[in-house]
């Protein structure tokens, strides 16, 4: 069953056209990497999906609903399913951790595992710490836990490994397959990592001046192109010589 089908999609700001009818479809329990060089149409893509950015012409259904259909309360039921983060994090700065958790909880209206969420992502030290104390790793881990606390169907995150440890990346993806697995979800991940592309995603995505250029699973994208790696075919489709952290 596809959780997100997208037709279409086309957005301009003034006279430059930045999507020029984007197609995508997403099924459950798949992780999806979007890729792209900075001003190909990935943040609009993903703002449009989050129903943050409104869009020119097109059609963008999530779990089989036609989001330009829907009312302001069907709009609001439709995102408690979803959950994103975005660069950079900034919550409210004096609130300890535990605070943080328990006042998205109550935004979202769900009922969510917090002492799971806390034992998944080993925040027990921090609990009482003031968010604002935090490095910058720190942060984003209690921002990860924040987004799957109450097991969306749909989680979006931008760049969710900058600033982790390589033991703190690993944690991450064990939540996001545990995640996946459990929930019949779908994630969508915009990253420069192409390490973890190739390691930990179902399929790719490429955007390419407003157009899905590619969007296969790494192996096959390996095997049609020839190149060794995904970071390899990254840099051979954006014409860069200079390499992609990994």
């Amino acid at each position: 069953m596809q959780n997100i089908t997208v037709k279409g999609l086309k957005k301009s700001y003034g006279s430059k056209e930045v999507l020029k009818g984007l197609d995508f479809s997403a099924e459950q329990g798949e992780v999806i990497a979007v890729i792209g060089k900075n001003g190909a149409g990935k943040s609009t893509f993903l703002e449009s999906l989050m129903m943050i950015r409104d869009f020119d012409e097109g059609r963008i259904e999530l779990f089989g609903k036609d989001i330009r259909k829907l009312n302001a309360k069907a709009v609001r039921e439709l995102k408690r399913d979803m959950s994103t983060v975005l660069q950079p994090t900034n919550f409210y700065k004096n609130l300890k951790v535990k605070e943080l958790l328990s006042l998205f909880n109550a935004y979202y209206g769900k009922d969510a595992d917090l002492e799971g969420t806390i034992r998944r992502f080993e925040l027990g030290e921090h609990m009482k710490s003031p968010f604002d104390k935090l490095s910058g790793g720190w942060k984003q881990r209690v921002a990860l836990a924040i987004a799957f606390m109450t097991s969306p169907r749909l989680v979006i995150l931008d760049e969710p490994t900058t600033g982790l440890d390589p033991y703190m990346r690993d944690v991450l993806w064990k939540n996001i397959i545990r995640h996946n697995r459990e929930h019949k979800g779908t994630i969508l991940l915009s990253t420069h990592y192409m390490d973890e592309v190739e390691r930990y995603c179902d399929k790719v995505l490429l955007i390419h001046e407003g157009r899905a250029q590619v969007f296969d699973k790494p192996a096959n994208i390996l095997a049609a192109s020839g190149h060794a790696s995904i970071n390899d075919f990254y840099l051979a489709q954006i014409g860069e010589t200079e390499a992609v952290p990994c």
